[in-house]
């Protein structure tokens, strides 16, 4: 497992140099306007969050999944436009609802997901991000679980093209490198392209595009689109998301809808 060994030193490494070094200074990205309300939808802002994620997944055979994630998010200045961040999501999942009886209701902790990243500001409106995410076969229940470890690769672009409009492209390469007896490998490669239009009271809206091809699937493509509304307290540091996405291919998944709440840490 030497794979796994680098991925973990990696990212405990990272966490520690920088907590010890940067831990009283606030991230360069955090200065970004209107920063809370991007930052589901751009990668290169990084802020000290706690959030608590609902994602409800729907599929053809009117089965259900449902997935509780607590996580937090920790970051750094490193530089005068350099940040450095560690994430961390700690998933529960539900199944339930199949008309297939041989399809049992049940629950269990999901896959635990810990991520390390960095973000890096080119000018007052373009910021470049890079990181690398760990997933870990942790659930209980190997219908609710990928059952494998698997490493992510991501980059991404954040563009403030106007003061009310974003544009944040990134890219995920996926890779398992090992896999529990019997599971298939999985192999391929997400790109998000949305844009965000921030609105009067600290709302918004974004839309996008997004599509998965899995290399494992004879490059099978999937494509599909996601429309996010934020809205973000006046007074108080927490924030709100709703989001819904659809497949335009035929899949067995009819609909996925995610409900965020965020706290920042000030």
């Amino acid at each position: 497992m030497p794979i796994l060994h680098r991925c973990a030193a990696f990212i405990f490494a990272a966490g520690f140099t920088l907590a010890t070094a940067s831990a009283a200074e606030e991230p360069v990205t955090t200065e970004t306007p209107n920063a809370d309300l991007k930052e589901l939808t751009d990668p290169t802002i990084l802020s000290r969050r706690i959030f608590l994620e609902t994602e409800w997944n729907h599929f053809k055979d009117n089965s259900n999944i449902i997935e509780e994630t607590l996580g937090a998010m920790w970051a750094w200045r490193v530089s005068e436009n350099m940040d450095w961040a560690i994430r961390l999501k700690l998933p529960y999942k539900v199944r339930f609802g199949s008309d297939n009886p041989a399809v049992n209701d049940l629950g269990s902790l999901g896959d635990i997901k810990l991520a390390t990243g960095t973000a890096f500001r080119l000018s007052k409106t373009f910021r470049l991000g890079l990181g690398v995410d760990l997933q870990m076969p942790t659930g209980n229940r190997h219908e609710l679980s990928d059952n494998f470890w698997r490493v992510q690769e991501f980059v991404a672009i954040g563009w403030d093209i106007t003061p009310w409009l974003s544009f944040s492209p990134s890219t995920e390469y996926n890779q398992s490198f090992e896999e529990e007896t019997g599971v298939a490998p999985a192999h391929f490669l997400e790109t998000f392209v949305p844009l965000t239009f921030i609105l009067p009271h600290k709302w918004a809206v974004s839309v996008g595009y997004e599509n998965k091809v899995d290399f494992q699937n004879e490059n099978y493509v999937t494509n599909r689109g996601k429309i996010q509304i934020s809205k973000e307290l006046e007074k108080t540091p927490i924030a709100f998301s709703l989001s819904a996405k659809r497949d335009f291919d035929a899949g067995e998944k009819e609909f996925q809808v995610n409900f965020v709440m965020s706290y920042f840490f000030r």
